[in-house]
């Protein structure tokens, strides 16, 4: 019986660490941008020279209002945007997919918005009007709330996103302060760095793994200290050359703008504190909108199931442990 319970703590085990390696790709994958936030609206003129200094900006706000699917009504949160859809709302679609950059035609709505407008989820190729005028439906993503996604020419936009390059992760910041000097665009009341998010959740899969792994490697070497000469050494040459190939492994995820080029370099340590106050205190206290809350619960929910990964390592731990051996009372003592 123990074994069976020890069996099913390690399937679990497993199935909650693919459940965290999934969650981890899927906020990574919506997490593919630099946001900038403004407390006013962009003028028209911005947007324009913007787009012109800098291609491949996407622009978009958030608003509430009344669309119209025919025989229905519904008052909705809409997201104007333009540019790239995906870089705004960041969720896969359950039937079909955002609108392309160019489709000016197409828009996006959620699962529970189809509900009320067209009765079903199957709502892809219908049509819906926005101020008079019209979208066809490209896609329906899963959402409680009622949301659309909509293309426009023209907005009161509040927010831009600067696509991620291979160049961001080295430094965000650098980078960030590079393509606003180069879009010519005013500088930001928040700057929302989504990679971060994306890097910590990596790093919330791996730990449980991390955490067990260190376990297995304090108890072999423990053991291994008992052993002769040979076999010894041969037992640390394997474990050195384990960690050797996990290092690559863990780097590739850690994000490369949190390791100094030189250690002694004390400005770096304050200079990087300063700049993980500023990122903290932008994701937590600006306004959340298009795809903020989507990160948000990601993020908790990864936690939670890092959590759960610990526990569920410790408590196999603890199972594996061998028991000590029970000590015979004399008879006399009985």
């Amino acid at each position: 019986m123990r074994r069976v319970i020890t069996g099913l703590l390690a399937l679990t085990l497993a199935l909650i660490t693919a459940a965290a390696m999934k969650n981890a790709d899927v906020l990574a994958g919506n997490c593919r941008s630099v946001s900038l936030r403004y407390h006013q609206p962009l003028s028209a003129g911005q947007v324009e020279a913007a787009e012109e200094k800098q291609p491949g900006l996407t622009f978009w706000c958030e608003e509430t209002a009344e669309l119209n699917g025919g025989w229905r009504r519904a008052e909705a949160t809409v997201l104007l945007f333009k540019g790239d859809a995906s870089l705004v709302l960041g969720a896969d679609c359950v039937a079909g997919s955002l609108p392309a950059p160019l489709d000016s035609g197409g828009c996006a709505v959620s699962t529970a918005l189809a509900w009320q407008l067209f009765g079903s989820e199957d709502a892809v190729g219908l049509t819906l009007s926005h101020e008079k005028r019209g979208y066809t439906v490209r896609g329906v993503f899963e959402s409680e709330e009622p949301m659309a996604l909509l293309p426009v020419a023209e907005a009161s936009f509040t927010a831009v996103e600067l696509p991620a390059e291979a160049e961001t992760s080295g430094d965000p910041v650098g980078w960030t302060d590079a393509r606003l000097v180069q879009s010519g665009l005013p500088e930001p009341d928040w700057r929302l760095y989504t990679a971060l998010p994306a890097a910590l959740a990596r790093l919330l899969a791996w730990l449980p793994l991390l955490f067990g792994a260190v376990v297995l490697v304090a108890a072999l070497a423990r053991r291994a200290m008992a052993l002769p000469f040979p076999t010894r050494d041969g037992i640390f040459f394997a474990l050195l050359g384990a960690a050797a190939l996990a290092l690559p492994v863990f780097f590739s995820v850690w994000p490369s703008w949190l390791t100094p080029s030189r250690w002694s370099d004390f400005s770096w340590w304050s200079q990087t504190a300063g700049q993980l106050k500023e990122i903290a205190e932008a994701f937590l206290c600006a306004p959340p909108s298009g795809r903020d809350l989507t990160t948000k619960i990601g993020l908790l929910t990864q936690t939670g199931l890092a959590f759960l990964q610990c526990v569920l390592c410790e408590v196999l731990r603890c199972r594996l442990r061998p028991r000590p051996p029970l000590r015979e009372i004399p008879e006399g003592n009985a």
